[in-house]
């Protein structure tokens, strides 16, 4: 069985290294399948469009099929699923909305969350194009948002578990919040920026905790 930590590996093989319910709590963000809707955007002004290069290069944003699903449920107690509207799931009342708080016609306000938790659906507001945080990733989201889901729907001693990492937002959120967490990323380069980052903020943190 894996240790705790981030692994440069498809999670599909990684999570047939964990035994059932090993993880309390996978929050994902799993590739939606939307093609070039994704960097499109439809205005020319697009802030996606620096993305488009890398996108087509790596044609990364395909939708995981049943099978993933079948060993998230397995692996894990409870789940936020990123981008459920675009999955067979089932049915519950405890959704999620990140209200982007972003007024352009030709991008999405909000971006919906389905989660295993039996709670009133919950709404949390923050600016997507966030200037604190540097992006390298199309679908990066911000740190805050899983300080956020951690601080709301996990419990201290929780194991979380991130199956497609991407910039390692989960992650570095997890540490910031004393979780333990396994995160997968396939892609090489990405796995190494988002390495980059977390060992950033791990050092920065260090750092301060000293000071103090």
């Amino acid at each position: 069985m894996l240790d705790f930590g981030f692994y440069n590996m498809d999670c599909m093989d990684g999570m047939r290294e964990f035994p059932d319910k090993y993880f309390d709590l996978a929050i994902v963000d799993p590739p939606y399948g939307l093609g070039d809707r994704l960097t499109d955007g439809g205005h020319k002004k697009n802030p996606m469009e620096k993305y488009r290069k890398s996108y087509e290069q790596k044609r990364w944003d395909v939708a995981p099929n049943e099978e993933y699903f079948t060993q998230l449920f397995r692996v894990s107690v409870n789940q936020i699923i990123w981008g459920g509207n675009y999955f067979k799931l089932p049915p519950t009342r405890g959704i999620l909305c990140w209200d982007k708080m972003q007024m352009m016609p030709t991008f999405s306000r909000w971006e919906y969350g389905w989660t295993s938790f039996d709670k009133p659906a919950k709404t949390f507001e923050y600016r997507s194009q966030s200037t604190e945080e540097a992006r390298f990733h199309p679908t990066q989201k911000p740190v805050a948002l899983y300080e956020w889901l951690l601080s709301n729907y996990a419990k201290p001693g929780d194991k979380i578990l991130d199956t497609h990492a991407g910039s390692a937002s989960l992650e570095v959120a997890c540490h910031h919040l004393h979780f333990d967490y396994v995160g997968f990323e396939i892609d090489e380069d990405y796995y190494r920026m988002a390495s980059e980052r977390l060992e950033a903020e791990k050092a920065q943190v260090s750092l301060f905790e000293v000071t103090e």
